[in-house]
């Protein structure tokens, strides 16, 4: 199994799978951030041996610091439109490692979006987690109609795990 410590969090995915964290890439840090203010990364990116991709995007809102809300599907959005733009580039000038992970992603057989949110009951505001899958669903609908959102009580049948 290979853990991968995200925000707080260690997602552990089987053996076989490639797992990177995305918006730790250096092609993305040091080279494609610059070309724009204002780009965004998902969290992870995931590829099964299966040749599915999975963009994972990770929120703790246990910490009463974490963003609003009402402004998050337009986030994940954009975070994952912005991902998206930067393989083809990584496949073509990144690192080997990161070229290898984006010649991988570009050949995938399926996409899907993954939002990973773990919520407190004592801190406010509270994300409305049919509200953002419907929001969604409407803003992405062409790069994964049916996004999954995930927490460690309910891993929505996804094949990894995540623990504290």
């Amino acid at each position: 199994m290979q853990p991968l410590h995200v925000d707080g969090l260690d997602f552990i995915f089987p053996d076989a799978w490639q797992v990177s964290k995305y918006d730790e890439w250096s092609f993305y840090r040091n080279h494609f951030i610059k070309l724009c203010d204002g780009l965004k990364a998902v969290d992870v990116v995931a590829l099964s041996p299966e040749k599915a991709a999975y963009l994972i995007e990770v929120k703790d809102y246990r910490h009463p610091q974490t963003e609003k809300p009402s402004s998050l599907a337009d986030t994940i959005a954009m975070k994952v439109l912005h991902t998206l733009a930067v393989f083809l580039p990584a496949k073509l000038n990144a690192s080997q490692d990161e070229c290898s992970i984006s010649q991988q992603l570009l050949k995938c057989k399926a996409l899907h979006i993954v939002v990973h949110i773990e919520q407190s009951d004592r801190h406010i505001p509270k994300v409305d987690l049919a509200d953002l899958r419907q929001k969604l669903k409407q803003r992405l609908r062409s790069v994964d109609p049916h996004p999954k959102i995930a927490c460690m009580r309910n891993m929505v049948n996804l094949p990894w795990t995540v623990q504290p």
